[in-house]
């Protein structure tokens, strides 16, 4: 009789936990897939929960765009999906594993430029493959926060062993984010982006190849930057800003690379500062933390050097207190495929600090000690990989 009980009460535990699982499973179900053909485009709709997140990844010989949704279940009969336009192909669906919803394009050219976004009720991920377009970074407006396409050619890239071609840098902040405000009302964002467009100018005097995240006053959420210089297949990542202080006496110049561990004064609060305006909430925040940090991880030392180059010449150039190099873990750096680094290039809330960050001959001179370290990290990363 004991035993009869204890496989009732077995069988009656095994079922109750089989309906929760079951119950659960729908709430991140992908059902439904629809296309778009145009003759300029070609848009895909993936029905997704508010929940789910997503990672897009280039495969090129033969061109294909891979997509991971997680958490997600699928519970669609139908794997695979016919196009057969002059920009994709089919869409093939399978479960990559227990949470992972793997979305394989196989595209129809080798030269395109595509796009992912979420509709604005978040109700769907779009994706968009279209013709190459003349820039390489085309903004997207959707709802209340951009979306971006690129534009290039996989067999292009610009990784070459040995070779540093291609920097992303990243004005802090911006549109609906001014970031830190200084005593006369200097705003962060407008700083960052100055200093920006005048170190891109000098880099391009040098024949680099150089991207802004943004070019004007817009909103782009932090991890999207990260997105923006790996789709470009950038070498080095910066993101510039201005730092802030509790204390208006605080002054100088640090300069950081992303960790999981908060390394130098003051680093967990800088870094508290510039992950306020994260933005975006389209993935959960334990998957980016795992998937980023492991990113990251591959580029450590090299952040590490490219850090401390930037971070000498600028202190030269600008005679400002040296900080020193640091390092936390900043939203804006996980994920970049590449070495990054994040500079503040003095305190706008120290007020004889923000008089010269309002002047344009300072932010000359802040520009061009940055210019200096990312030519130094340049020439002796090139040295070294190839002697």
């Amino acid at each position: 009789m004991a035993k009869i009980i204890k496989v009732v009460v077995f069988f009656t535990f095994f079922f109750s936990l089989s309906t929760c699982l079951a119950q659960a499973l729908p709430d991140y179900a992908i059902e439904k897939i629809s296309f778009q053909s145009q003759p300029d485009y070609t848009q895909i709709f993936l029905d997704v929960p508010r929940e789910t997140g997503y990672i897009v990844k280039e495969l090129s010989n033969p061109p294909r765009l891979l997509i991971n949704l997680y958490p997600a279940k699928l519970f669609l009969s139908q794997r695979e999906i016919k196009i057969e336009d002059q920009f994709v192909q089919r869409i093939r669906l399978s479960q990559d594993s227990d949470h992972v919803v793997k979305i394989v394009l196989d595209l129809s050219n080798p030269e395109y430029s595509w796009a992912v976004f979420p509709s604005e009720d978040s109700s769907q991920i779009i994706v968009e493959v279209r013709s190459p377009e003349k820039d390489v970074v085309r903004r997207l407006l959707r709802g209340q926060e951009e979306a971006f396409t690129f534009s290039f050619s996989p067999e292009k890239a610009s990784r070459v062993k040995g070779k540093i071609r291609r920097i992303v840098l990243d004005p802090g902040h911006g549109g609906k984010d001014p970031g830190a405000i200084g005593p006369t009302g200097l705003k962060e964002k407008e700083v960052t982006l100055a200093i920006a467009k005048e170190l891109a100018r000098l880099l391009r005097r040098e024949g680099l190849e150089v991207y802004l995240t943004r070019e004007d006053d817009r909103f782009i959420p932090l991890d999207r930057r990260a997105e923006i210089a790996n789709q470009l297949k950038g070498d080095i990542f910066l993101s510039i800003h201005a730092n802030a202080g509790f204390s208006r006496k605080a002054g100088g110049i640090e300069t950081f690379f992303n960790s999981r561990y908060s390394y130098g004064k003051g680093a967990e609060e800088v870094a508290a500062r510039e992950n306020a305006a994260f933005g975006s909430t389209a993935t959960p925040e334990e998957v980016r933390a795992i998937v980023w940090d492991l990113i990251q991880d591959q580029y450590r030392t090299e952040s590490n050097e490219l850090s401390h180059s930037i971070q000498r010449y600028l202190v030269q150039a600008t005679n400002l207190e040296d900080r020193g190099v640091k390092s936390a873990r900043f939203y804006v750096l996980r994920g970049a495929a590449m070495p990054a680094a994040l500079v503040e290039v003095g305190f706008i809330s120290n007020p004889w600090e923000e008089r010269l960050l309002k002047r344009d001959s300072f932010r000359k001179k802040v520009a061009l000690g940055i210019f200096r370290g990312l030519m130094d990290y340049i020439r002796e990363y090139q040295e070294r990989v190839s002697g």
